[in-house]
């Protein structure tokens, strides 16, 4: 029975992990969308910091998941690099596509 209960906690803990990095992993697919190169755009933390509501240790945390899950790549060179991978792009892409046809079945 304990067993379950923690398996189910970090289950919880990780989907919840997993629901806030994305969010992060959106807001990168919608500074990058736009650029003609959008999986080489070397974007900065400071244009993360300035997008979200959340601080940097937050922004740093859902980062490292994400670049575990192999949705970006991160690169210390003067400062921090962050770069959409090919597999993070297309998984905001579905969801950005999946959240427009549920907003055009609302309508």
């Amino acid at each position: 029975m304990r067993e379950t209960k923690s398996l189910l906690k970090r289950f919880s803990i990780y989907i919840y992990r997993m629901q806030a990095s994305h969010e992060i992993l959106k807001l990168i697919y919608e500074i990058v969308k736009e650029d003609s190169q959008p999986l080489t755009y070397q974007l900065k933390p400071r244009e993360l910091i300035l997008r979200s509501m959340q601080d940097w240790s937050s922004i740093h945390t859902h980062l490292n998941f994400l670049e575990k899950e192999e949705l970006i790549v991160t690169k210390q060179l003067d400062t921090m690099i962050i770069t959409i991978t090919q597999k993070g792009w297309e998984a905001a892409k579905e969801w950005e596509q999946s959240n427009a046809v549920k907003v055009n079945d609302v309508n």
